[in-house]
């Protein structure tokens, strides 16, 4: 009986219908206290799960879920990593009814996320995956599926004033406290330190934001090391760097660290490539391009946040969530690693 127990075995022990044993299953209903522990109490005695398998097979109604993140060109950019995890997810659990629909929203271009916000909401899926880049559309949006009563999960970052029944993400205070400390081991007293944003609207990318105020926290506590930290915000366009130093009177050989806070670091490195010596540069991610140069010496650390798992663990967060009925924690971090050209042919993204 304990092997292969079912919702009628547990209904014949415990000397009630069928209906009271699922209406205590599944927390709904109105079932006596003394009624509900004997319940239990077999069902925690023979390790009862419900056949999730057999249910989703029973059931007319399939699972659809949908994923909302930034629109990547190919395989060698950062967004297309928690694609991998979620793809991954999707074939593992797919036998159980689940589908998948996939929008993409330029990063650069606020209106697309409001325009495919709307698809989804016309499609009404069961749940959702989102990458909250946008943070004043984002908020919007997810009010939307709040009142649609649709489920949804954060990766990469996360919105105080949202509801996610869970998210996956790095902190980002503590990965830009990291960064300076690391940064801060290299350089000697009295240094120039760069802190380079390379997006547009960063008054609206929140993790971008929190990675900063993490960055100058550090610097604020390590004041008698005597170090200048400057902000610049450019969009990635080539010279714009050296253009807006020139602006504020920084030569590019009195630079000492560079801290780049998000995956386009390699969009900062060649602007030192023709000194004699090149600061310290820390950035973000393992894309093709940022391993290249990690190899090559002229980027010295990248912080990882293990987009793969992130996207992967969002998914089943909403299949436990919807089809399961389980309840999900809330908050789940990755892990704030340190890559090298030294450990990077050992390191795993999952």
């Amino acid at each position: 009986m304990k092997k292969n127990i079912r919702i009628i075995d547990i209904a014949q022990k415990a000397g009630v219908s069928i209906g009271t044993v699922d209406r205590v299953l599944h927390n709904r209903g109105d079932v006596s206290i003394e009624t509900k522990e004997k319940i239990l109490s077999i069902v925690e005695e023979f390790d009862y799960h419900p056949n999730i398998f057999a249910k989703a097979l029973a059931s007319k109604n399939a699972i659809t879920l949908a994923s909302f993140t930034p629109w990547f060109k190919d395989k060698t950019s950062y967004w297309s990593k928690p694609q991998e995890g979620i793809e991954q997810a999707v074939k593992q659990i797919k036998q159980y009814g689940v589908s998948l629909k996939q929008f993409y929203f330029k990063m650069d271009d606020a209106g697309t996320f409001t325009s495919e916000a709307e698809k989804i909401l016309e499609l009404s899926p069961d749940g959702v995956l989102i990458a909250p880049w946008v943070k004043r559309e984002s908020l919007k949006f997810t009010h939307a599926l709040t009142e649609k009563g649709i489920p949804y999960v954060f990766i990469d970052s996360t919105l105080r004033e949202s509801h996610p029944i869970s998210f996956i993400v790095q902190k980002s205070f503590q990965s830009g406290f990291l960064a300076a400390k690391l940064l801060d081991y290299g350089i000697n007293d009295q240094s120039t330190i760069l802190l380079v944003h390379v997006i547009k609207e960063l008054d609206n990318v929140n993790h971008l934001l929190l990675r900063e105020k993490g960055f100058l926290e550090y610097f604020e506590n390590k004041k008698e090391r005597g170090h200048t930290v400057f902000k610049i915000e450019v969009s990635g366009k080539e010279n714009e760097l050296p253009e807006k130093l020139m602006e504020k009177g920084i030569a590019l050989d009195s630079i000492d660290g560079v801290f780049i806070t998000n995956s386009r670091v390699h969009h900062v490195v060649n602007c030192f490539n023709h000194l004699d010596k090149s600061p310290k540069i820390i950035g973000y991610d393992l894309i093709p391009k940022n391993i290249e140069l990690l190899n090559q010496g002229k980027i010295d650390f990248l912080i990882c946040q293990k987009p793969e798992k992130q996207g992967f663990v969002a998914i089943n967060l909403l299949f436990d969530h919807i089809v399961r009925k389980e309840k999900v924690p809330t908050e789940n971090y990755t892990s704030i690693d340190i890559i090298t050209k030294e450990n990077i042919e050992y390191y795993s993204s999952f």
